[in-house]
C-alpha cells in the first residue's frame, strides 16, 4: 500500500511540474473549488481559463499556479493544487 501512494505522489508530482513550466504561457482549463466565492457554476466548483506565469509557493514547495484569467478581465490570480478538481491544457 505505501508502494502505489509513492507511486501516485509521484506521478502528482510530475504533472504539477509539466503544468508549472513557464517558459511558454500555458493556458488551461481549471475546475476550481475555492474557499468562498459568490461564483458557483457547478457544485461549488469555478471554470476559468487561465495562462499560467508562474509557480506558487508555500514553504519552499509548489503549491499551486499563477496566471492570467480570462474570465476575470485577465486579472492576476492563484491556484492552489489541493483545490484544484481538474486542470488540462486549453
Amino acid at each position: 500500500m505505501k508502494n502505489v501512494i509513492k507511486q501516485i505522489e509521484s506521478a502528482l508530482e510530475q504533472l504539477k511540474s509539466a503544468l508549472t513550466k513557464t517558459e511558454t504561457p500555458k493556458v488551461v482549463k481549471i475546475l476550481y473549488r475555492p474557499a468562498e466565492s459568490e461564483e458557483v457554476t457547478l457544485k461549488g466548483l469555478n471554470l476559468y481559463t487561465v495562462e499560467v506565469t508562474d509557480t506558487l509557493h508555500t514553504n519552499g514547495k509548489k503549491s499551486g499556479v499563477i496566471g492570467k484569467v480570462r474570465e476575470r478581465e485577465n486579472e492576476f490570480r492563484s491556484f492552489r493544487f489541493d483545490r484544484i478538481a481538474s486542470m488540462v491544457e486549453a
